[in-house]
């Protein structure tokens, strides 16, 4: 069974979180919503999230990926996350499954180095395709390269969660 982190924050965009932990729990993974802004963190549109468990007390070796939902200030909130940023590196480091949408592919990963010659795509923001400047910015709704999944927001919250399951080999069940 697969163990994914799904970060969560106060301001990330609900879809775009929900969407991934839906359907990777219809894959029989263990997928824990991991907050950085408490036990109940409040998303872009107002929806309160109970957290699985606190970013302080996991252990991100623990887990075969992570997703990075975006929204703002949800994404900032994650970037500012010492120890969130530190598991996300490590991860790419070690080829495990790190995936961001929307303003996190640029205000997440991007903003830290993460995706330097990476092909991706974000939200298609200026400010956010400006922060893309070492990486290959598509466009596209989705892109997988090597082992970061990257998708453009809210409307592609679906193909992305699909893009995870294709890309770690799971098959959700509806």
């Amino acid at each position: 069974m697969k163990k994914i982190a799904v970060l969560f924050a106060n301001g990330t965009e609900e879809i775009e979180a929900l969407t991934q932990v839906d359907v990777l729990r219809r894959t029989g993974s263990e997928c824990d919503i991991v907050s950085v802004s408490g036990e109940y963190p409040r998303g872009a549109h107002g929806i309160v999230v109970k957290a699985d468990k606190l970013c302080a007390e996991v252990d991100f070796d623990a887990y075969d990926a992570i997703v990075i939902p975006g929204g703002m200030p949800g994404a900032s909130n994650i970037a500012a996350d010492k120890k969130a940023v530190a598991g996300i590196a490590k991860a790419i480091a070690e080829g495990r499954t790190v995936a961001a949408i929307c303003a996190a592919p640029a205000v997440v990963l991007a903003a830290h180095g993460l995706i330097k010659g990476k092909t991706v795509t974000c939200y298609p923001a200026q400010a956010f395709i400006d922060m893309m400047k070492d990486s290959h910015y598509t466009g596209r709704d989705v892109e997988v390269c090597d082992n970061v999944i990257t998708g453009n927001g809210p409307k592609a919250a679906m193909a992305f969660a699909l893009a995870i399951c294709e890309h770690m080999g799971l098959v959700a069940g509806f």
